[in-house]
């Protein structure tokens, strides 16, 4: 097992979410997080909340739209000399539109936060752990990648996209000691997610508002949806784990399996 005291970890969607959560608990393990998002506001405010932590190094962010090279381009330039010891691509964008009534730009969006957006981060990355000749990638996906769901195809396929990408870069960067893994969350409880309508999983039966007595939870086989923290700790370890390569770990309360 390997130690975040004193790493830097650079996050994307650091400001809410899975994210934030991310970022929380790699600094209260002793790690220096850069959060990149697309609003200064929000992330001065979660660095703020970082603070509290008594992390050994201090934490920043860096406000780019995670889709437009310019912006990694921007933030490479500006770490210098600096390390990156763990990129976490967790930036996303949902869906909930059958793809006949999905417009072109929600299209593009889609796919270009979840599957470029992740892309470039790594392509802005990972020459500078190789120069290091260390470093730790984790992409966050999606169960539905592997399972779809009713409206959510372009999601999905962004989604899926990750999961080839971490695959292949396992292929590529493990011979300079950099690993690549990606965490697949099943229906987490976030801002975005709160009150929202969901596509019922691998059914075409009608829509479950995520509120609903006997609705999407009902479904899942542990009784309810996961905690932003819980998909944390599967980052953790990760990050942690020197051994991990190459691993697509599901927290998903067991919906997988039905």
């Amino acid at each position: 097992m390997l130690s975040l005291q004193g790493k830097r970890c650079l996050i994307t969607g650091g400001s809410r979410g899975i994210g934030l959560a991310i970022a929380k608990l790699f600094a209260a393990h002793g790690a220096g997080c850069t959060l990149i998002g697309r609003h200064e506001e929000s992330l001065a405010t979660a660095v703020g909340s970082l603070q509290q932590t008594g992390a050994s190094l201090p934490h920043n962010s860096h406000a780019f739209d995670v889709s437009r090279q310019s912006g990694w381009s921007d933030l490479v330039r500006s770490l210098k000399t600096d390390r990156v010891d763990v990129l976490v691509n967790a930036a996303g964008v949902s869906q909930n539109s059958l793809l006949f009534k999905t417009s072109c730009d929600k299209l593009d969006e889609i796919l270009d936060v979840n599957l470029k957006g992740t892309i470039l981060g790594c392509q802005g990355v990972i020459p500078i752990m190789m120069k290091q000749k260390s470093g730790c990638i984790i992409n966050v996906s999606s169960l539905l990648a592997t399972h779809g769901g009713r409206g959510a195809s372009v999601y999905a396929a962004s989604k899926a996209g990750v999961i080839g990408l971490t695959r292949s870069l396992a292929w590529e960067v493990g011979r300079f000691n950099i690993r690549a893994n990606a965490i697949q969350p099943g229906y987490i409880q976030t801002d975005m997610t709160r009150g929202a309508v969901f596509p019922r999983p691998f059914s075409l039966v009608p829509l479950l508002p995520m509120d609903k007595d006997g609705g999407l939870a009902a479904l899942i086989p542990i009784g309810r949806l996961g905690t932003v923290e819980e998909v944390a700790e599967a980052a953790l370890f990760l990050a942690n784990n020197s051994y991990a390569h190459n691993c697509v770990l599901n927290i998903d309360g067991g919906l997988s399996a039905t």
